[in-house]
């Protein structure tokens, strides 16, 4: 394979257990701003731009087909993990400058397979909607769901890039969804988000971790679904406990679409761990194949 052909070959990032699915990033180190930029409207996908940085080491870019993103949880972990795997940085926290402020990216345990990395996302809010009602038929317009939209309150979490929130009482609801994005920006506009993020309750793993099924629709971005969302991982966790489910300590979230009539769904998993009371400051970690 040359160079080249390595350097469009995508990174998985939040795998399940057995290596499959994951989030698609295209790690760029070398190339030119134009050419990262090209790269994402060519394929349809997330391109991670890496540059050395006299500060930090490196610094990160985020391009998607209709835009630049502040912070991306999924490609950040990629582009670590490629670094680590090409000898390019040690296989130690790296500290990765992005528009959104430094962050510092952590290894998994050496016997984790596949590898993985984790990041402390800090930042993680959880703000009621004023007549939050009154968005049902957007989000229903957004979804082609035409029932269970009213069994909880729409709400405004995450962290950097917060998303539209919204619990469902049946997880099956969460795959059926069918994204329209021009109807998915217009809610996202009304609301202040920057995606739809649905969820519901899902069991628990067999080491007892809450189980989430969750799906994000972004606005703007040139994509319909996003198969995995690190940057809003703690939004469900938040959303359940200000409904009161109690402290959350971590869980694991199913996200993406998937068969419906298996325990386990989605097409990637995210690792979600809290690191402090107040629910700011959360570990996100996941599995990445390179």
């Amino acid at each position: 394979m040359t160079a080249g052909a390595a350097s469009e070959r995508p990174a998985m990032a939040f795998c399940r257990p057995d290596g499959s699915g994951g989030n698609p990033a295209l790690v760029q180190l070398g190339r030119t701003e134009a050419e990262a930029r090209a790269l994402a409207i060519r394929h349809g996908a997330e391109v991670t731009w890496l540059q050395p940085d006299p500060d930090t080491g490196w610094r990160a870019r985020f391009f998607l087909p209709a835009s630049e993103i502040t912070l991306c949880l999924h490609g950040l972990l990629a582009g670590a993990v490629r670094l680590w795997q090409d000898g390019q940085a040690p296989d130690q926290e790296l500290v990765i400058a992005t528009a959104a402020g430094p962050q510092r990216v952590s290894p998994v345990p050496a016997d984790h397979r596949p590898p993985g990395a984790a990041i402390r996302l800090a930042g993680n809010h959880h703000r009621p909607i004023a007549g939050g009602a009154a968005l049902r038929p957007d989000i229903a317009a957004a979804t082609g769901l035409t029932d269970g939209l009213d069994a909880f309150p729409p709400t405004l979490a995450g962290a950097v890039r917060p998303k539209l929130v919204l619990r469902l009482e049946d997880p099956a609801l969460v795959g059926r969804a069918v994204p329209d994005p021009a109807a998915v920006a217009r809610l996202a506009g009304r609301a202040g988000a920057t995606g739809l993020y649905l969820y519901a309750l899902a069991g628990q793993t067999e080491n007892g971790r809450l189980r989430i099924r969750a799906r994000h629709f972004p606005a703007g971005l040139g994509i319909a679904e996003d198969p995995a969302t690190g940057g809003a991982a703690a939004a469900p966790l938040l959303d359940l406990e200000h409904q009161g489910a109690g402290r959350i300590q971590a869980a694991i979230i199913d996200q993406g679409p998937g068969m419906e009539t298996t325990q386990v769904t989605g097409t990637t998993q995210i690792d979600v761990q809290r690191m402090d009371p107040a629910g700011a400051i959360w570990r996100i970690a996941g599995r990445v194949t390179v």
